[in-house]
């Protein structure tokens, strides 16, 4: 089944999660920017589909938390197409909460 995971860092640097994810998870994010996504942002995609995005949480256009229900994370981490979400999950077990965890076929 494939999942689509969003963690929380409560760490207010989105620098310091990039580089423990990085580090965790054997990746390289690129930055990006984008008004939709708030601005500065870092994405990995991998050779398959599936992809991560980093970002603040933090709406561009209102200054709301883009994710109004864990609005006290500061910095998000969604996790797309993954079909190693648990693998996933226990790399990234000290210092980020998972949030939301999603099945498909």
């Amino acid at each position: 089944m494939t999942a689509y995971d969003l963690y929380g860092f409560k760490g207010l640097a989105i620098l310091e999660a990039k580089s423990e994810i990085e580090k965790k998870l054997n990746l390289c994010f690129e930055e990006r920017e984008s008004s939709y996504q708030g601005g500065v942002y870092y994405k990995f995609v991998s050779d398959g589909a599936e992809s991560f995005v980093l970002k603040g949480n933090i709406d561009p256009f209102d200054g709301d938390p883009v994710e109004q229900m864990f609005s006290d994370y500061p910095v998000l981490l969604y996790v797309d197409m993954t079909l190693r979400s648990e693998e996933i999950k226990s790399l990234l077990s000290v210092g980020f909460d998972l949030l939301r965890h999603e099945l498909f076929d």
